[in-house]
C-alpha cells in the first residue's frame, strides 16, 4: 500500500488476527476449563513462575499497561496464586508466584499440553511452525512500545 488514500490490499490485519486469537483462546479455554482456569491466567502464572519482578518490569515484558496487568493479576491474587508486594519503594508494586500459583500452574500444564496438541492437530506441527515463525518476525520488524524492552 503505498498511500494513507490507498485502499489496503489484505483488509485489516488487526482485526484477522484478534479473530485468530478468540478462536485459539477458546480451544484453550476448553482444555483449560477442567482445571477452573483460562487461559490468560495460564499465561500469567507461567510467565510469573520466571521468578519475582516489579509489576511495571512485569508489564513491559508482556508488552501490557501496567493497570490493564494489574487488573488481570487481581482474580489470581484472590485466589492465592500470586502474590502482589510493596516493591522498592512505598509506590512500587512486586509479583511472585506462590506455592499454590505452582501447584496451579502444575496441575494444569497437562491440560494445556492437550490444547497445544489440538492446536498441531488441526494446523499440522509445521503450520505451527511457521505461524510460530511469522509472528517471531512480525515482533522483530514492529516498533517496540516506547519505554518498554524488547
Amino acid at each position: 500500500m503505498s498511500t494513507a488514500s490507498s485502499v489496503p490490499t489484505f483488509g485489516c490485519t488487526c482485526a484477522r488476527l484478534r479473530k485468530l486469537t478468540r478462536r485459539l483462546t477458546r480451544i484453550y479455554d476448553a482444555h483449560l476449563s477442567a482445571q477452573a482456569i483460562k487461559v490468560t491466567q495460564y499465561s500469567l502464572l507461567a510467565n510469573a513462575a520466571r521468578g519475582e519482578r516489579a509489576l511495571s518490569e512485569f508489564a513491559a515484558e508482556l508488552e501490557m499497561d501496567r493497570s490493564t496487568l494489574s487488573r488481570n493479576l487481581a482474580p489470581l491474587a484472590a485466589q492465592g496464586w500470586v502474590s502482589i508486594s510493596i516493591g522498592a519503594d512505598a509506590r512500587s508494586r512486586s509479583i511472585s508466584l506462590t506455592a499454590a500459583g505452582r501447584r496451579k500452574l502444575k496441575a494444569a500444564l497437562p491440560s494445556w499440553r492437550k490444547a497445544q496438541c489440538e492446536v498441531e492437530s488441526i494446523l499440522g506441527t509445521e503450520g505451527v511452525g511457521e505461524l510460530h515463525r511469522k509472528i517471531e518476525r512480525a515482533l522483530a520488524a514492529l516498533p517496540v512500545p516506547s519505554g518498554k524492552r524488547a
